[in-house]
């Protein structure tokens, strides 16, 4: 009986070594295409979305100008705010909704930090109970709750071309005006529960070390701009 080997045999492990390249290509290819990009970026980056809805633009796409008034009735225009040298945020707001005034807290607390090469301002729109409650809102400016201008949005021209539904609602823009963050300042209303996070806080702070932020939206949890303030219609919101 001979002792010697089969010739397909010698060649197990050179065979071996080409299937694993080929199962390597394969999920290669299974990652970049058909979807893939986005799968990949998933399993570097967790809480990624491949969705990039931001109201009514997308993430990376700049936000057209627009034009609220002050409370003078002085034009207040975007691009008057993007000078090249500041991150701006834009955010929904009414003093009646709680969430809002969370907001509020939460920037006052960053600006307190320091926020020099951010530029913050929050817009009313006239669709919202007692049109701007003007009252109410001179009282969270008097209590430190709102240390950022407020403007207002006649007619809902501003609120319509954002696609905002929400107070708060947030678009906080890189320094030429680019979409890099959307939606709630935190992903639960309830400040040191288990998992809560400053969203908003987290996304600043990405973009002031030059970094891209890790979660770039998340759905608004807050008051639907047309309300009625006395119902209870604070919703949980969710990462989207």
């Amino acid at each position: 009986m001979s002792n010697s080997s089969s010739p397909l045999k010698n060649y197990l492990p050179v065979i071996a070594i080409v299937a694993m390249g080929l199962i390597g290509l394969i999920g290669y290819w299974g990652l970049a295409g058909l979807g893939g990009t986005d799968r990949a970026a998933e399993i570097h980056n967790p809480t990624a979305s491949r969705d990039t809805t931001a109201g009514n633009f997308h993430i990376g796409e700049k936000l057209p100008d627009f034009t609220l008034s002050d409370i003078d009735g002085a034009e207040i225009h975007l691009s008057d705010k993007l000078d090249g040298e500041h991150f701006v945020i834009v955010t929904s707001h009414h003093p009646d909704c709680p969430c809002a005034a969370n907001c509020g807290r939460l920037v006052s607390k960053m600006q307190s930090e320091g926020l020099e090469d951010v530029t913050i301002f929050g817009f009313m729109s006239e669709g919202t109970r007692d049109k701007y409650d003007l009252a109410a809102l001179k009282e969270q400016q008097d209590a430190g709750i709102i240390t950022y201008p407020v403007y207002f949005d006649h007619d809902k021209k501003v609120t319509n071309l954002l696609g905002a539904e929400r107070t708060p609602e947030i678009w906080v823009l890189d320094k030429d005006g680019t979409i890099v963050y959307w939606g709630a300042p935190e992903n639960t209303l309830f400040p040191g529960t288990e998992g809560h996070r400053y969203l908003l806080e987290e996304a600043v702070d990405a973009l002031r070390a030059g970094e891209t932020p890790e979660v770039q939206r998340y759905a608004p949890i807050g008051c639907p701009i047309d309300v009625d303030w006395d119902e209870e219609v604070i919703p949980p919101g969710e990462q989207v």
